[in-house]
């Protein structure tokens, strides 16, 4: 049995409208997940400075305000700013660094770790039956694939 070659330009427009499904699933995904989420979120009265500062510290643990500003694309007064509004509201705890009293540390204060927690609580038991409800192949070809993009994600990072 002989199989077909197929032409490199057919591959190259295949891959193209696979990407582009891909893309549209992952955009219809985050904003179904980010609308059902938006309530909760308006009664903290974080701006989206503060929640994107709160989600960076619960990934990245203790950070000092120099590279919380750098993750944030802020410059240091401006995320000193930041972090001083969240140290107001108690999510946030600063510290001053014991070696250099020029740098401060910033971390989030059990309420702003348990805020985190709640909501990932939240989206786990959202989706948690849709999950469910696929087939074991299915489940199995969207972990490959988005390990597979974790993956190259890194890997970009790294470079």
């Amino acid at each position: 049995m002989t199989t077909k070659a197929v032409p490199k330009e057919l591959r190259a427009k295949t891959r193209a409208r696979m990407a582009e499904a891909v893309i549209q699933a992952m955009a219809e995904l985050v904003l179904s997940q980010k609308n059902a989420d938006v309530p909760n979120w308006l009664d903290l009265d974080l701006t989206v400075s503060q929640l994107r500062a709160v989600y960076l510290l619960a990934y990245h643990g203790t950070l000092s305000i120099g590279e919380l500003a750098g993750l944030l694309k802020l410059g240091y007064p401006a995320t000193s700013v930041l972090v001083q509004q969240l140290v107001r509201q108690q999510l946030a705890e600063r510290s001053e660094d014991t070696r250099d009293r020029r740098r401060s540390w910033v971390s989030l204060t059990e309420r702003g770790a348990q805020l985190v927690g709640d909501r990932r609580e939240q989206r786990e038991a959202q989706f948690l039956p849709r999950l469910n409800r696929l087939s074991d192949e299915r489940l199995r070809g969207l972990q490959r694939g988005l390990e597979a993009l974790i993956t190259a994600m890194r890997e970009e990072q790294q470079k």
